[in-house]
């Protein structure tokens, strides 16, 4: 990236894990412990420095341009101290731009090899002198850290293992005729089609010679094993679908509907877990313009819920005995697996990638089954933006050692999102910021980091697009730097409610955006009033638990000051809701659902969310839960 690009990225998302700005008027401690950081963090692929940035951080914007006074010495000292202050030599890429008339200098410290690692400042020696990159901070590595970095230095992965007690015995031929199979249709050509049984999978290192007996590797076993080998070795590492009832489950049985296993190589498995997935997706249907014959696709695309599934299995902990675990939902598919990402969250979509089972992913590559260079997730974003879907969620926890991806199933731009969004004609938006409004009406906020991936822009672009929202009024910004992010706004909200949410619907008066335009019959037939609050209603439902719900739906005509007292608080516990949400949800008016508030908020069973300013158009309410009370910074 350029100094132009660095600059407006921090302006927009602050300081982050790539990107540090300092003074810069010398070459100190706080510079030195940022560049170890960068070079040891695993697959950060290193890390920009800005030096000539004054940061003040009750100014808005909290970063200025001061430039930097002597930057040929300051370029020097920097690589000087770069090359003698570790111990191993680190070669930082520097050059020099002009910013707002002043001399800044741009540092890219690459990420070092995983042999040379840990890097530490020397004086300072390794337990105390060695840092990582959390976040936007740096910070001295935990002995689990150092631990995590002498292994990728100077052991063999898990996964070329070899287990003893095994022979090619346990090898299934069926598996080794399926990569057979699968390989032969990416290169009818490769050499390895012609090899015996042994030696190709001595060729995969999936065996090695053990006292002069081939014996299989862990890879081997999990890719061609034997479902008995499997049984005796890896017992609890299945591969598990599991579909539920409702939105939440907390792994009763009652609970679900039906759930597969899976024990066998994953050279058999993954064909089999993809029908699983597959065969219980929903279905569109559509009649191409010109032909009479019905054309069906699932709603999620094959090829997002292939690149998921592969990674899961690919990228897994196979140290640690657990099950890869698909729960669908009705609004979403989770995939949970052992094993936290290599690759920091923020970086998830960008190329390169971190393996922990190479030989695995070695063969997987060659069969089709996995994207090369790390791709495979930017293809399922890509696909989830074609099909009109909520991009990917991706959440790791090294903490717990697991990592979990989310696919929703229900379209951005469905009938009700498309009703809902005729309030906004008079602006004349665009598709891609229709997509963004309806994903921070589904969702409760927007990024930009998730205007990027909704639109495909890069930063600056989407901050256009997120400023002109800000500017007509329909969003508001909150926080600064890399927390910003945006809701619909409260005047937005309260004109639509209050209003009656939609007072007319005019096909000719639909203008966001020839992608998301809707049919004008299917306009023409709703009455706009009732229908969009009843839509309203059923979106206010929807982000409720699913007893709650059922609560709500069947409450009688009466009811008693103690029964509404103790829905609402329940309600305000999942999140913040405003009076005309809860006056819409209960079926009453907006004096009626300020009157019960204010009752709860003077008994302090109920929050606002602007304490000092009791009448504020972005007023919301909030009931901490019973676990403890929960500051309004901490809701979604």
């Amino acid at each position: 990236m350029n100094i132009r690009e660095l600059w407006e990225q921090l302006l927009q998302r602050d300081e982050h894990t790539r990107l540090e700005v300092k003074l810069g008027n010398e070459i100190g401690n706080s510079v030195m412990q940022t560049v170890c950081a960068y070079a040891n963090t695993i697959g950060l692929d290193g890390g920009y420095l800005l030096l000539g940035i004054s940061e003040d951080k009750t100014a808005n914007p909290k970063y200025a341009v001061v430039g930097v006074d002597d930057p040929d010495r300051l370029q020097s000292n920097l690589a000087t101290q770069c090359s003698s202050k570790f111990n191993e030599i680190i070669r930082p890429r520097i050059q020099s731009g002009v910013l707002e008339g002043k001399t800044v200098i741009c540092v890219y410290i690459p990420e070092a090899e995983a042999r040379v690692k840990p890097i530490f400042v020397r004086k300072q020696g390794l337990d105390k002198g060695t840092y990582i990159r959390v976040g936007p901070t740096d910070q001295v590595c935990t002995p689990d850290d150092l631990a995590q970095l002498f292994q990728l230095r100077n052991i063999r992965p898990y996964d070329e293992t070899v287990l003893p007690q095994t022979s090619l015995a346990d090898i299934n031929p069926h598996a080794l005729k399926e990569y057979r199979k699968l390989r032969a249709k990416k290169d009818p050509n490769a050499s390895e089609l012609h090899y015996s049984d042994e030696e190709l999978l001595d060729a995969l290192h999936c065996t090695e010679m053990v006292d002069g007996i081939s014996r299989p590797t862990i890879a081997g076993l999990l890719l061609f094993g034997t479902e008995s080998v499997l049984r005796r070795y890896f017992s609890m590492m299945r591969f598990d679908y599991v579909r539920v009832k409702g939105r939440d489950w907390g792994g009763e049985v009652d609970d679900t509907y039906y759930s597969i296993e899976l024990r066998e190589a994953l050279l058999t498995l993954l064909p089999k877990a993809e029908a699983a997935i597959m065969d219980d997706m929903e279905r569109e249907f559509s009649f191409p313009k010109g032909s009479l014959t019905r054309e069906e696709k699932p709603v999620i695309p094959y090829d997002a819920i292939r690149e998921v599934l592969v990674n899961a299995v690919m990228h897994r902990d196979y140290q640690v005995s657990g099950p890869t675990l698909v729960i669908r939902f009705t609004n979403r598919i989770e995939f949970h697996n052992p094993g936290y990402s290599l690759k920091p969250i923020d970086c998830i979509g960008t190329p390169g990638s971190q393996i922990r089972n190479q030989t695995i992913a070695s063969v997987l590559h060659e069969t089709e089954y996995a994207e090369n260079k790390g791709s495979g997730i930017a293809k399922v974003q890509k696909r989830m933006q074609e099909a009109q879907l909520p991009p990917p969620h991706f959440a790791s926890s090294k903490a717990d050692n697991t990592f979990i991806a989310t696919l929703s199933l229900h379209q951005l731009m469905d009938e009700t999102a498309l009703v809902w969004l005729n309030q906004f004609n008079r602006f004349g938006l665009s598709g891609e910021e229709a997509r963004i409004l309806v994903f921070a009406r589904n969702k409760g906020h927007v990024s930009n980091a998730e205007c990027r991936k909704l639109t495909g822009y890069d930063t600056p672009k989407a901050s256009n697009l997120l400023t002109r929202l800000r500017g007509l009024g329909i969003l508001e910004q909150h926080s600064h730097g890399s927390g910003t992010y945006y809701t619909l706004s409260r005047t937005c909200l309260g004109k639509e409610s209050e209003s009656g949410l939609s007072t007319q619907i005019k096909p000719q008066d639909t203008q966001i955006g020839t992608e998301i335009k809707p049919k004008s019959d299917l306009l023409t037939q709703l009455r706009a009033q009732g229908t969009q609050i009843k839509l309203e209603r059923e979106y206010i439902l929807s982000s409720l638990p699913d007893n709650l719900q059922y609560e709500i739906q069947n409450l009688g005509q009466r009811i008693t000051p103690e029964k509404r007292e103790e829905l609402i608080v329940r309600v305000c516990e999942v999140h913040p809701f405003t009076a005309t949400e809860i006056s819409i949800l209960f079926r009453k008016t907006r004096t009626w659902a300020k009157n019960c508030l204010r009752e709860l908020v003077s008994a302090k069973k109920v929050f606002l969310t602007v304490p000092d300013k009791p009448n504020s158009k972005n007023q919301a309410y909030y009931a901490p839960k019973s676990d403890g009370q929960r500051s309004i910074s901490e809701w979604g």
